[in-house]
């Protein structure tokens, strides 16, 4: 929505870790429509999508057959099919790839980022008189006719919005009545709050690197292991009940100012090469200079601080504990 972008344009955010307001434009959206919509994504998604209806989200992955995951949607269902919303610079490629599998499934997919402005909102409160905009619990969802707003997982102690309004000049009142007690923060800001909340993200350096258990998200109440066949079903379940997970997603900060990028590589601190240990999934510096990492790694090596960045291998990976519980 170009307006939409004219409009956040001339309010541009710094870097901001608590009580802001942010422009989402770097959010991708795919609008999943037609009678067969359900269970197409059904088949090709890892969660259950008969779960949900128009007042609950849920993560799901996409996944090749191998296993490996292409994307990370949260999935919101409206009144004529289903919203996905993942990283925008994926949405082409992921389109593009569910098409080949609608063969004669009543089933429409389209880019949806131009239909919608879109915003976040981390915060410890808001106006009163905005309350009735928010939904009440995470993975809840509130429509009306022009927004749909979500509510996501908390992080210390502050609630998270994502909000998708169809109409600009309704977009531009929400953000005006947010601002006037929030800071206006850049999407960064977003991704850090993501980071410290332990949620993964798929970026194109880190597609198809990552078995979903490795970033976490059986934890994160991304998949179903009760459900039909998907891309990827027989590799998932397999490494579930037998228990051979032996990488996770770990959240650490990181004594560098040169940021790390999604897919570097992480090896152990006695390696010359690169040796598989494990990949950065996402990292944000603070407003404060401390480099917080989100990286998918060998839960040996990980536990025992035997980890470098490859191309920066006197920086030191200081543990930090994810707000959920890992696995013993």
């Amino acid at each position: 929505m170009k307006d939409w972008q004219d409009f956040t344009q001339t309010q541009p955010g710094a870097l901001i870790t608590s009580n802001f307001i942010a422009d989402a434009d770097d959010l991708g959206l795919i609008l999943v429509t037609g009678d067969d919509a359900q269970s197409f994504l059904q088949n090709q998604l890892s969660n259950d999508i008969s779960h949900i209806d128009k007042t609950k989200s849920q993560l799901s992955a996409y996944s090749t057959p191998k296993g490996r995951m292409l994307g990370i949607f949260r999935i919101v269902q409206i009144d004529n099919g289903y919203i996905l919303i993942t990283t925008k610079s994926l949405v082409d490629d992921l389109i593009a790839r569910l098409q080949i599998f609608i063969l004669s499934s009543q089933v429409s997919l389209a880019d949806a980022c131009d239909h919608f402005a879109r915003f976040v909102v981390h915060a410890d409160q808001v106006d009163a008189s905005l309350t009735a905009l928010l939904p009440n619990e995470p993975n809840a969802v509130l429509q009306t006719d022009s927004v749909i707003s979500l509510q996501l997982n908390l992080l210390d102690g502050q609630y998270r919005y994502l909000f998708l309004c169809l109409s600009l000049e309704e977009a531009k009142s929400l953000w005006q009545q947010f601002s006037a007690n929030l800071n206006i923060a850049n999407f960064k800001s977003w991704r850090l709050s993501d980071i410290k909340a332990g949620i993964p993200n798929i970026y194109p350096q880190t597609g198809e690197q990552f078995v979903l258990q490795m970033s976490n998200l059986d934890l994160l109440d991304g998949v179903s292991f009760k459900k039909g066949c998907y891309p990827g079903q027989e590799i998932i379940a397999r490494m579930h009940y037998l228990g051979k997970i032996k990488r996770r997603l770990f959240l650490a900060t990181l004594e560098t100012s040169q940021c790390p990028l999604p897919g570097d590589e992480i090896c152990t601190k006695t390696a010359t090469s690169g040796d598989g240990s494990g990949m950065v999934v996402d990292a944000v510096i603070d407003d404060k200079g401390v480099c917080h990492c989100l990286y998918v790694a060998q839960i040996k090596k990980a536990n025992e601080q035997l980890l470098c960045l490859l191309n920066q291998p006197t920086v030191n990976f200081i543990s930090v504990d994810l707000p959920y519980s890992l696995p013993a």
